[in-house]
């Protein structure tokens, strides 16, 4: 694939992980009934509002794993990328880099546990859940950023010489 195009898929897919970070990711609303409906919970939550929560409830440990797993590494993933891409002669190791990064990058899980808990929270009576823009933003971001490492680690196996 050229390499204009993955550039163009690469910057669609940080602006997928920026509306992502930005949007609400999930909404619970938890009722009660005492003769009347009584809302008891209402929540809207993006990834960058949970971890201003995390950090003013004094919740570092979570908070640093998030910030860490969920937004440095694709960004140091995303450099990377824009390296290979950009750059004219890319040595062999930044491709072993790149497939490297792509494991410690969390977003993948983040995805998969805000559904975990839209699912959870659908289960319980007087619960309900519902993902919002941003789940599917970020969503996004997981699968657009998969299919380019893809792209580019495949081209990497191709270029280098085999021993067979």
């Amino acid at each position: 694939m050229k390499k204009i195009i993955l550039l163009i898929l690469h910057l669609l897919s940080l602006l997928l992980l920026g509306f992502g970070l930005l949007s609400d990711v999930l909404k619970i609303d938890i009722t009660a009934n005492f003769f009347i409906d009584i809302n008891l919970f209402n929540e809207k939550r993006s990834v960058l509002g949970t971890l201003q929560s995390l950090w003013e409830s004094a919740n570092y440990l979570p908070f640093l794993l998030i910030l860490f797993f969920g937004i440095m590494i694709p960004l140091m993933k995303s450099g990377i990328v824009f390296y290979i891409l950009l750059a004219k002669d890319v040595a062999p190791k930044w491709q072993k880099y790149i497939r490297l990064i792509s494991k410690w990058a969390m977003a993948d899980v983040f995805a998969i546990s805000i559904f975990i808990a839209f699912l959870g929270a659908k289960a319980m009576k007087n619960t309900t859940a519902s993902l919002e823009p941003g789940f599917y933003y970020f969503t996004g971001y997981v699968l657009l950023s998969a299919i380019i490492v893809g792209f580019l680690t495949n081209k990497a196996k191709i270029a280098l010489p085999s021993n067979g």
